[in-house]
């Protein structure tokens, strides 16, 4: 938060300073016009809510513990969150397989559908240039856990170099995409929140495939 916060509080006073003509030069003022300060100051403003948002979810997930579970029936989830994704599902012609061995969980169902929603929506984003994506969802036992697997052929991740930050906050691992880097860490605090556990498998340019014990 401190970045936004302090590009507001530089930009406000180079404006006031070239508003009063007080030494404007010396404070970023005659760096930019008024109008361009103030869309540098909304630019600021916006990241600093979005970060708020991020932080306020996360606390919600963090300390609401006793959020109610619910019979989730997993095809149904799919189908609403390919639907959310659709438009991109069309454009990239994307290929959605399923293999459900496990059919219903009990689980709070907003997270359950967060969860699906990020493993879908990375998978789309971060596809190959000119290669239709095709995602694999799995659900399975195992012992007394369920197990959700989720396959895709997109750009994976090098794990070599960004293993220990995959599911840390504002972490990005592609150039080029609209990603703040909040998503994989909400899912792992989803997760976490009830017991399971998330982990990765990937290798560059060859996809990634996410692992959830539920």
């Amino acid at each position: 938060m401190r970045g936004p916060a302090g590009n507001i509080k530089v930009l406000t006073e180079a404006l006031l300073a070239k508003n009063n003509n007080e030494n404007s030069e010396g404070k970023l003022g005659g760096a930019f016009t008024l109008e361009e300060g103030l869309g540098f100051i909304h630019e600021a403003s916006t990241s600093l809510m979005s970060t708020l948002s991020s932080l306020m979810q996360i606390a919600e997930i963090k300390f609401n513990k006793d959020l109610p579970k619910s019979d989730c029936n997993i095809q149904m989830i799919i189908d609403d969150v390919s639907m959310q994704l659709q438009t991109s599902i069309i454009e990239k012609k994307a290929k959605i397989n399923l293999s459900l061995e496990v059919l219903n969980i009990q689980y709070p169902k907003a997270y359950f559908e967060s969860i699906l929603y990020n493993f879908l929506s990375n998978a789309l984003k971060y596809s190959k240039p000119g290669i239709p994506p095709e995602i694999t969802i799995k659900t399975m036992m195992e012992g007394k856990n369920i197990l959700l697997k989720v396959k895709d052929n997109g750009m994976g991740i090098d794990l070599d170099k960004y293993g220990d930050k995959i599911f840390k906050l504002n972490q990005v691992f592609h150039g080029g995409a609209d990603s703040k880097g909040v998503g994989l860490y909400l899912t792992k605090t989803q997760v976490e929140s009830f017991g399971g556990n998330i982990s990765v498998v990937s290798r560059l340019n060859e996809g990634c495939e996410f692992v959830v014990t539920i």
